[in-house]
């Protein structure tokens, strides 16, 4: 299974235009090891968040990418919640997140 997959899994019910967007920020790592689902989801959040921000992407028409990088940073702690880590791994990516996040913000 890939990241991909696991990604089409949980959004069998989301609209396509949403799903379409976490898989097009996703880009080539949509086809790495579903393992890296939470690292890959938080990287793909970062890098979309970075470049709407950079952009100045504030408009309504930017709404699909900002619920696209909400889905991508809920989606990463959903895996890293359901992995062999347990509490620890969990814990580790929300000191990542926040650290990625907080990045963007200075």
């Amino acid at each position: 299974m890939t990241v991909g997959d696991w990604i089409r899994s949980r959004t069998a019910q989301s609209p396509a235009a949403l799903t379409h967007e976490i898989l097009v920020a996703l880009g080539a790592d949509s086809e790495a090891s579903e393992s890296r689902t939470a690292e890959l989801c938080l990287v793909a959040a970062k890098r979309s968040l970075a470049a709407l921000v950079g952009d100045n992407r504030f408009a309504r028409e930017h709404a699909l990418e900002l619920l696209a990088i909400d889905a991508l940073t809920t989606f990463a702690f959903e895996h890293a919640s359901e992995s062999d880590g347990g509490d620890e791994g969990l814990a580790m990516l929300a000191n990542e997140s926040a650290h990625v996040f907080g990045q963007l913000a200075g």
